[in-house]
């Protein structure tokens, strides 16, 4: 879990400055604010709570004239596949559907799309995109949501950078830590002023929850960071909002320790019980992203305490995250991971279990291309190929690459001799998520009996390993 900072504030009360102006408004289009810290709450009657139901999300295309248009759900940052259509004559349209309330990603491909909103509230989405880089030229036609939606999303990821980069400054320039951080609160304000602009200009809109969301409340108190938070609201989980706040979260109430990670764990737990979607999301979340941290034993707590456990109470938990949890366990030391069946760049079938059983020690190693670390590791893990193979040692390469002739150029330049195979669909191969790969290179060493044995977390570890044990 990249255990991010993603700052902003507190808990919000009524703004009574415009008071004879609201007293001819419902209570459902009144927008609370808070003089002191200048947060305001978009979450109204009106917005409260997911829906589903029809609606007809159709558009236009400036450049491209005809071809595929993919739209996907979200889960997160994970996105699953929902619906296709044809561009015709620069125009397209998924026709009047049902959906739930939330962010959806719409593109050609999982690397070129762009995140829209679809609300029920709002019966027709009638967007545009300006080029074929989806993300940066999305346009509202007839859809207040994307008309605002369009406008964050223009200016956010700019100011996020402008954080981060003072962040990092401070942290490597002592000198000029004032400076850096004063760059950094000035870019916060200006992101929060976004956030308050736009929650205002499209009240009663989910865009106003959504911004509402991504606004912390008191980040030095666990008992109330989350207060803006409504675990009941199902819509919570179609957006990265969530899954940020968790990332947050840690790493403001931890202090980087086990115990303060359990507690964050905990807390997280009971606020989601309030449903058992967003709890089983929000479980997931957390499970995943810790061991993809390498933390496996608090992700083995989460599986222990909250899958496998008591901990959630009469919570019913899918069969979804049971098998998250069983694939996470079957990666672990002592375990025996999935098979690996794949044609080889000599055309011939690599099988894991087949090729363990004839060797001491099989080397997994999940490697790409185009990373330097795997580059600058391939002398090393050609030496230990060298010295260990005729005593029983086999490495089998996995490349995560898309792209054929750079897979094939790339065991050539390094010299790969033994046997390597390719998912052929980076990060998205089956091969790849089974194994829960999230960056390269990443190593599995097992035995004869195809157990792991070891997860180095490099080629030096393995050598070691094996002088050990290979005699």
């Amino acid at each position: 879990m990249n255990l991010l900072v993603l700052a902003i504030a507190s808990v919000m009360t009524l703004n009574s400055c415009d008071s004879n102006s609201k007293t001819a408004e419902s209570k459902s289009q009144m927008v609370d604010s808070s003089a002191e810290n200048g947060l305001v709450n978009g979450i109204t009657d009106a917005n409260k709570g997911s829906r589903t139901g029809n609606v007809e999300v159709k558009g236009a295309m400036i450049i491209y004239k005809e071809g595929k248009l993919y739209l996907w759900s979200t889960q997160g940052k994970t996105t699953f596949l929902k619906d296709s259509t044809t561009v015709s004559n620069y125009l397209f349209s998924f026709g009047n559907k049902a959906y739930d309330q939330g962010i959806y990603m719409l593109g050609t491909a999982e690397k070129n799309m762009c995140p829209v909103i679809i609300n029920p509230s709002e019966p027709v989405c009638e967007i545009g995109f300006r080029t074929m880089q989806f993300e940066s030229s999305l346009y509202a036609i007839n859809s207040k949501e994307n008309e605002g939606w369009a406008t964050y999303m223009s200016k956010e990821p700019a100011l996020l950078k402008a954080i981060k980069d003072a962040k990092v400054g401070a942290a490597k320039s002592p000198g000029m830590k004032a400076q850096f951080e004063q760059q950094g609160v000035a870019k916060e304000t200006e992101l929060l002023q976004l956030q308050v602009s736009l929650i205002k200009e499209y009240p009663n809109t989910h865009l106003a929850k959504i911004l509402t969301w991504k606004q912390e409340p008191n980040k030095t108190d666990i008992k109330t960071y989350w207060d803006n938070i409504d675990f009941s609201d199902e819509s919570v989980v179609r957006s990265k909002v969530l899954t940020d706040r968790i990332e947050s979260f840690m790493r403001s109430f931890s202090k980087g320790e086990e115990s303060g990670f359990i507690n964050c764990i905990a807390t997280v737990a009971e606020k989601a019980k309030a449903n058992d979607r967003v709890l089983e999301f929000s479980l997931n979340q957390m499970l995943t992203g810790f061991y993809e941290s390498g933390m496996e034993n608090i992700s083995a707590y989460i599986i222990d305490n909250y899958v496998n456990g008591d901990a959630c109470g009469d919570a019913d938990l899918s069969n979804i995250i049971k098998s998250t949890a069983e694939s996470i366990q079957n990666l672990s030391v002592g375990k025996t991971p999935p098979n690996i069946s794949l044609t080889g760049l000599d055309g011939k079938n690599v099988d894991l279990y087949s090729i363990t059983k004839k060797n001491k020690y099989t080397l997994v190693m999940f490697w790409s291309s185009w990373c330097e670390h795997c580059k600058g590791e391939a002398p090393d893990v050609n030496a230990c190929y060298k010295l260990w193979h005729a005593k029983g040692f086999e490495i089998i390469g996995v490349s995560i690459d898309r792209n054929k002739i750079m897979w094939d150029n790339a065991v050539k330049e390094r010299g790969f001799t033994f046997p390597n195979v390719c998912g052929m669909a980076e990060y998205q191969s089956p091969v790849a998520k089974d194994y829960r790969v999230t960056r390269t290179p990443t190593f599995f060493l097992l035995d004869s009996n195809k157990q792991i044995v070891l997860k180095p977390k490099g080629i030096r570890e393995a050598q070691a390993y094996l002088a050990a044990h290979l005699k």
